[in-house]
């Protein structure tokens, strides 16, 4: 049984994951708790202790074996199996989605692509020819692992959300601004750009009143 994490550390540590993989790319063995703390913009004392919290533990003047560090965060997020992804909204956010290169390397398969354009259906977008969105109860039933992501107008967010719950489906992306209303079972995860920038301009008027104390 996989251990219970709170949301902050499951948070931090799905940012050092990322971090590592794509250092991992660049060529590097080893990653230190200044680098992680640099790229995440989380203090270096925090990611030790996150990184001790779930048993892993680096090398004084080396720092932490960067397959090693990703394989034990993979472990503890349990993120060793595929998980299958029904994306509904073919627009431009949908498909850019859709052809993503990344997910596929994170153990996430765009199983299908539903909207309800009829223009769109029919057309591929990644390597996935969208569906109507009438399909989906059955697609879904035909997989397995199945995550939902909501990539429509915000005016038809909470209907396929409904669907969405209808077809079991229990974790939702939703990449619109609207509220879900959703049953308790089912985990919604709001992707909000705006309150990432906020946060971001936060830093900034903080970073510019200190220069011109």
């Amino acid at each position: 049984m996989r251990t219970t994490l709170q949301p902050g550390l499951t948070n931090r540590l799905t940012k050092y994951l990322r971090t590592t993989q794509q250092l991992i790319e660049e060529g590097r063995d080893a990653v230190s708790s200044k680098e992680l703390g640099d790229f995440t913009g989380i203090n270096p004392v925090q990611v030790r202790r996150d990184l001790n919290a779930i048993g892993f533990s680096g090398t004084r003047g080396v720092g932490y074996q960067a397959y090693d560090l990703v394989e034990a965060v993979r472990d503890i997020l349990g993120l060793r199996q595929t998980y299958n992804i029904a994306l509904v909204g073919a627009g431009n956010l949908g498909s850019a989605i859709a052809a993503s290169t990344i997910l596929p390397k994170r153990g996430f398969v765009i199983h299908d692509v539903f909207d309800a354009d009829t223009d769109k259906i029919g057309r591929t977008v990644g390597n996935v020819v969208v569906k109507h969105i009438d399909e989906l109860a059955k697609s879904v039933a035909e997989a397995e692992e199945i995550i939902g992501i909501i990539a429509t107008p915000a005016n038809a967010a909470q209907h396929v959300a409904d669907l969405m719950t209808e077809a079991n489906i229990r974790v939702i992306l939703n990449y619109t601004d609207v509220l879900l209303h959703v049953p308790s079972h089912v985990d919604v995860h709001r992707i909000d750009p705006t309150a990432q920038l906020m946060h971001t301009l936060y830093y900034l008027t903080q970073a510019e009143g200190q220069e011109a104390s």
